[in-house]
């Protein structure tokens, strides 16, 4: 269920059983999300964590510093161009 705030508080208003209900339903809500998101993040962090130790030594502090707008001045010896990513992929 979504949570549906209400926006239109006036400084007379009274806070009813409903208005609690519905609070209540939002924090719950949210504590369920914050969970899964808790889960999702921590499912990346390995996954990255894994991709980064296939790496060679220090390949993922490379600083590369040529802006390849174009690929007129390269020979490419390993892998290919991945022309619909604009790409090379080794």
């Amino acid at each position: 269920m979504s949570y549906n705030p209400k926006l239109d508080w006036k400084t007379d208003d009274d806070v009813t059983e409903s208005d609690f209900n519905r609070i209540e339903q939002g924090i719950a809500d949210a504590h369920v999300l914050l969970e899964q998101f808790s889960v999702d993040i921590a499912n990346l962090k390995n996954r990255v964590q894994l991709i980064e130790s296939t790496f060679p030594d220090s390949f993922t502090h490379n600083l590369f510093t040529e802006e390849l707008l174009t690929l007129d001045s390269i020979i490419l010896t390993h892998g290919y161009y991945n022309e619909a990513q604009t790409r090379l992929e080794v």
